[in-house]
């Protein structure tokens, strides 16, 4: 079985979400909670809420954008360099 997953691109004033099996987009949302609108809610509760029914045990998700900008520990981030210069120079 491939393994399913969810990304998240949080900008300031949007977040987007995709979920993927593998290499297939399964679902995308959008919402209007970027993180400097979250209008009184924890970040936590805007993630579950975007993801609501994607969730099942154990499925990690992948953020991206401005996620890091929020305050420390109210998500656990893991910093990763991603190598993408070689997939610019093919464009």
């Amino acid at each position: 079985m491939t393994a399913r997953y969810i990304a998240i691109d949080w900008g300031s004033t949007n977040l987007r979400a995709w979920l993927y099996q593998g290499d297939h987009c399964l679902d995308s949302r959008q919402s209007e909670a970027g993180v400097t609108r979250l209008n009184g809610k924890s970040p936590a509760a805007v993630l579950a809420e975007v993801t609501t029914d994607w969730r099942e045990e154990n499925t990690p998700v992948v953020m991206a954008g401005w996620s890091a900008a929020m305050s420390a520990g109210k998500l656990r981030r893991i910093y990763l360099f991603l190598p993408v210069f070689h997939l610019l120079a093919n464009n």
